[in-house]
């Protein structure tokens, strides 16, 4: 089953960038086409009246949860429609078209819907990458830090968050993308380089990263986000949704909040779950989860992250810091000014929720 489970999910790795890409305007890169099979999705456009549409991702953090064990139709009391996508590129492009409500997807691609003026609103952070995306080396290359790299070929899914922590990593040790050979691959194609010996270090994520044999970790996106890097997987709402159901919006917020709470209290019930919903074995579901840090519904609403209403926090910047990218990778023609980010990020939902 885990060999099995293992192929399946490099598969989906090698289109989507299933835990964090960052996707593109264009049609090229990880973007791949969208999959509404779920038990619980039905055809059609948004919510009306009593039902709320969400769309997601299959990974293993809080929304997961929230979907296995029904804490969104608990907490909201409406029928809950979900319709499961395969990139953020996908994502952003249903929430463009008011065909969902809510939206999950990686850093980069929340940061290209609010670049795009898609009429958005930033509410979660459902997990801040760690070490679940690293930058690895050949251990037989003898490379111990990201100087070390000069020279060297290197692999990582182009306009990604591995992509955007990759070229930080390299110009904080002093060296420019033209001090190394730096090819786009998708996973699957990182893999088979990496089994063949045609690369020397990649940027990359799970589960393709623990696939890779004789690897030397140099950099993990836990280091990057200490570094002021940080990337994530988000919670994006429509804006007009928001503001018609705002308390609809503040009940999301309280069913991730919930499975967070059972991530951090009962872990073993937590990995359980998803590795019973996804078809993982619990090992490698602890894995997945343990590789990254989930944030209570307090801790979100710290200066590092979303901050306060009255005061945001380092997330706007975080978003126009890799709107910067996006736009140096040719994603975006214009960068908007940072109060547009500012706009966006709206702590007001996990406030309400604590009260």
């Amino acid at each position: 089953m885990k060999k099995k489970v293992l192929a399946v999910l490099l598969t989906v790795a090698m289109s989507t960038g299933l835990l964090a890409g960052c996707g593109s305007s264009s049609s090229s890169g990880s973007a791949a086409s969208t999959s509404e099979a779920s038990s619980t999705a039905v055809s059609g456009g948004s919510s009306s009246g009593d039902t709320v549409v969400i769309g997601t991702q299959e990974m293993p953090n809080d929304e997961g949860i929230a979907k296995a064990l029904d804490y969104f139709k608990e907490e909201t009391g409406m029928n809950v429609e979900i319709k499961q996508f395969d990139s953020g590129k996908d994502v952003n492009t249903a929430l463009a078209s008011k065909s969902i409500d809510f939206g999950l997807f990686g850093s980069c691609p929340a940061s290209l819907a609010i670049a795009q003026g898609i009429d958005v609103k930033f509410i979660w952070i459902h997990e801040v990458l760690g070490p679940v995306e690293s930058l690895v080396a050949r251990s037989d290359e003898g490379i111990t830090d990201v100087a070390g790299l000069k020279g060297k070929t290197i692999a990582t899914p182009f306009a990604s968050t591995a992509h955007f922590s990759l070229l930080h990593a390299l110009e904080n040790a002093g060296l420019s993308e033209s001090d190394v050979n730096l090819l786009d691959m998708q996973p699957s194609e990182i893999y088979a380089a990496w089994q063949n010996k045609q690369i020397d270090a990649t940027y990359v994520w799970e589960p393709t990263l623990s696939s890779l044999t004789d690897a030397t970790t140099i950099v993990t996106s836990a280091d990057m986000a200490k570094a002021g890097y940080m990337t994530s997987n988000v919670e994006l709402v429509r804006g007009d949704y928001a503001k018609e159901h705002p308390d609809v919006v503040t009940a999301y917020i309280k069913a991730v909040s919930k499975a967070v709470d059972l991530f951090q209290t009962n872990k073993e019930e937590a990995v359980s779950t998803i590795a019973k919903f996804m078809e993982l074995d619990e090992a490698d579901a602890e894995s997945q989860m343990s590789g990254s840090t989930w944030l209570s519904a307090k801790d979100q609403l710290g200066s590092d992250y979303l901050g306060t209403s009255n005061s945001k926090g380092a997330v706007v910047q975080n978003l126009y810091d890799t709107a910067t990218f996006l736009k140096d990778q040719g994603s975006i023609t214009e960068l908007p000014d940072k109060s547009v980010f500012e706009d966006a990020v709206d702590p007001e939902y996990i406030e309400k929720s604590l009260e």
